[in-house]
């Protein structure tokens, strides 16, 4: 069982704990150990079997036996006790904005309440107002919290979409009866929020594929001959799409959308007295074997558009495709957290990883001294952080260390640490971490001003959006466009999946309007380098090519950049 596993199970603990406990500390200490787990730079199991956890920081000897319990048998008592006292569904309370585990844990002992059903019925009938604690004005919050819940109900991260479909395809490859299958839908088009995975499937025999869906999903339903749905996980619809061998590229093209796109390729097909029907792909009355996507567009006389390119049906007017950008024209990359403060990994393991992942270069950027809750670092602590890495720079050649920081955007637009600090590092990613209810005048004032400091290289996840959990902030994008255009503050394209901010619908504008985009992970472990891979998806929704990304640049040239501008903050 690796660490981060481990960590997650005591996460869980310390969730259930909060629930019930009326002592922080006992709550705190699983949190702390799951930090520690996380931290670790040998192998768990070999520290287990060592007899080596209480020589850990942060593991300490009631939590010891539980870690060593979860390592052996993947759960603990403890833990599975704590799952059968509370009901299944208790933490999707946390879906509603300004209800934390402590008022959950309340909710449920004083009012029994479990579900967001249950808290709806409970604040329309003003039992909340009464319970102490609450009052009428956070039942009237609470209430608003609930329609913004219930509107983003059966949502899902793309990235859980992806792990659905590649579950559901390794099954699907034992199945005789299937030719091919391709993951369709919302999901091949990299909607950064889905409600269901779609798959197609070539076959000749549609009875003997729909019995073997039956053991694949549950719920399996025929919706019509060449359409059955059914659910995978025990929550996410997955709906397989059937089609024979040869009209395989068409029920491609068909299932993956978007119904505007599928509308307006329809319509270009129209004048050569084409279109289709049942699935297949028809001129002058007769069906056409389209075996691939491929060979649909082919015989089709259209250029193939990338599935990310297809919500609308505005590219297929363009005569010529631009090359989209993808993750292999990435030189490097920056917005990277270590254990310096909230990230998982050392510095020597963050950046062996970027140099695995083929990177020349990387920006490491953990967090300012005002983000004291993400173990911002204090002037001191930066000189030992930029000796530790120059002590690894020879160590991870021929990879190259910028030495930078995720610095704060404060309340009057000012940056964290101020000119004198700020010029001391290769670059600096301006972020906005507290205020977000600011009025949207106030809150793009405040960005225009962070923009103006002349040592700001990137504007951090722009709009602070956490899918699913937490709207942007409102912002006048025109004028923040603008300004980072004209003041070179290159605007960070978040690849974290959770994030994907800014949102790939404003950047056309921004293109416009001269901004140049970075693509970063916001990695705070080793596996979250790999957020570069969802920030290209981002770029290349809307459109962007290898010449918009600032990483895609040499490191000679990030250099000569990134030197230059220091330089021109010094005068």
């Amino acid at each position: 069982m690796d660490k981060f596993t481990v960590a997650r199970l005591l996460d869980e603990i310390a969730r259930y704990l909060e629930l019930s406990e009326s002592n922080p500390f006992k709550t705190r200490a699983y949190e702390r150990a799951a930090r520690s787990v996380e931290k670790l730079d040998r192998d768990l199991t070999e520290i287990v079997a060592a007899g080596e956890l209480l020589d850990t920081p942060g593991i300490g000897k009631g939590i010891a036996p539980i870690i060593e319990e979860i390592t052996a048998s993947g759960t603990a008592r403890m833990l599975e006790e704590l799952r059968a006292a509370y009901p299944p569904g208790i933490f999707e309370l946390l879906r509603v904005p300004r209800l934390g585990l402590k008022k959950i844990g309340l909710l449920h002992a004083e009012l029994g309440i479990a579900s967001i059903d249950d808290l709806e019925i409970a604040a329309r009938s003003g039992r909340l107002a009464k319970l102490k604690g609450f009052g009428a004005k956070t039942q009237a919050q609470i209430l608003e919290g609930i329609a913004w819940a219930r509107k983003r109900e059966s949502q899902f991260l793309l990235t859980v979409g992806l792990e659905v479909a590649a579950h559901v395809l390794e099954q699907l490859g034992a199945i005789d009866a299937i030719g091919d299958a391709e993951v369709t839908g919302s999901v091949r088009r990299r909607l950064e929020v889905i409600r269901n995975v779609d798959i197609a499937i070539a076959t000749d025999d549609r009875e003997a594929v729909i019995v073997a869906l039956a053991g694949i999903v549950a719920g399996l339903e025929v919706i019509e001959a060449d359409l059955v749905q059914g659910v995978a996980r025990g929550e996410m619809p997955v709906r397989f799409h059937l089609a024979e061998p040869k009209d395989f590229g068409a029920r491609v093209l068909l299932s993956t959308g978007s119904t505007e796109f599928v509308t307006a390729f329809s319509a270009k097909l129209e004048a050569a007295q084409m279109g289709f029907r049942d699935g297949q792909l028809i001129r002058n009355g007769r069906a056409l074997t389209t075996r691939t996507e491929h060979e649909l567009f082919e015989k089709c006389d259209v250029a193939f558009l990338d599935p990310e390119r297809r919500e609308t049906g505005e590219d297929l007017r363009r005569k010529t495709r631009v090359k989209l950008v993808q993750p292999s024209d990435l030189r490097g990359t920056f917005h990277v957290h270590t254990t310096w403060s909230d990230g998982r990994n050392s510095m020597l393991e963050m950046l062996t990883a970027a140099r695995a992942r083929g990177f020349d270069y990387v920006g490491v950027s953990d967090h300012s001294r005002t983000a004291y809750y993400a173990g911002g670092l204090t002037e001191s602590q930066l000189h030992e952080q930029w000796a530790e890495i120059d002590s690894h720079r020879e160590e991870v050649l021929p990879l190259q260390v910028f030495r930078g920081t995720e610095a704060d955007i404060l309340q009057d637009g000012s940056i964290d640490y101020g000119a004198n600090v700020l010029s001391q590092f290769d670059f600096v990613v301006a972020s906005i971490h507290s205020n977000f209810t600011m009025p949207e005048d106030q809150m793009t004032e405040r960005i225009l001003t962070a923009l103006d400091d002349p040592h700001v290289t990137f504007l951090g996840h722009m709009t602070g959006r956490l899918l699913l959990s937490r709207d942007g902030y409102k912002v006048d994008y025109a004028r923040i466009f603008d300004r980072a255009a004209a003041r070179g503050v290159i605007i960070e394209i978040n690849g974290s999946p959770k994030r994907l901010d800014v949102d790939w619908r404003h950047i056309g504008e921004a293109v416009e309007r001269g901004v140049t985009f970075g693509i970063h992970p916001d990695a705070h472990s080793i596996h979250e380098m790999a957020n570069v891979i969802t920030g290209t998806w981002v770029a290349r929704k809307a459109g962007l090519t290898a010449k918009h990304i600032f990483n895609t640049r040499s490191h000679a040239e990030v250099r000569q950049h990134l030197d230059k501008r220091r330089k021109a903050a010094e005068q």
